[in-house]
């Protein structure tokens, strides 16, 4: 997956809506699952800001990001379901938030007696 940073100030491009965005930490950055698409969208910001003279560069960088897969399901953890598909779950954007995450997830869901598991998954 690949992230695009503002490099004047280190903080990473968030899509909002169809033409809002704003700058972020990691964790909350709008991947591209390809270098190519988002080497694009980083042009059309910097030509945006260019003509009124700020000097930001937007830099495309890899980064990993992590899903929960539902250990008694073939799907994926998103904010409605445990059985999601692969591309609908939610992203954490290092394997600790993934893994910290999974564990109040396991130990909420005991305290309704419901036993739920997740593995967590490179993307």
């Amino acid at each position: 997956m690949y992230v695009i940073e503002n490099t004047a100030n280190g903080r990473y491009y968030r899509k909002l809506g169809v033409e809002t965005h704003q700058y972020t930490d990691i964790k909350h950055a709008t991947p591209f699952s390809k270098w190519k698409k988002a080497k694009q969208k980083a042009d059309i910001l910097h030509a945006a800001i260019s003509p009124i003279g700020e000097q930001i560069n937007f830099e495309v960088k890899q980064h990993k990001f992590y899903v929960l897969k539902n250990r008694n399901d073939k799907g994926y953890m998103n904010q409605v379901s445990y059985s999601a598909p692969k591309d609908k779950a939610i992203m954490f954007a290092s394997e600790e938030d993934a893994k910290r995450e999974a564990s109040n997830l396991a130990a909420a869901m005991a305290k309704v007696g419901v036993e739920l598991n997740f593995k967590v998954e490179e993307l």
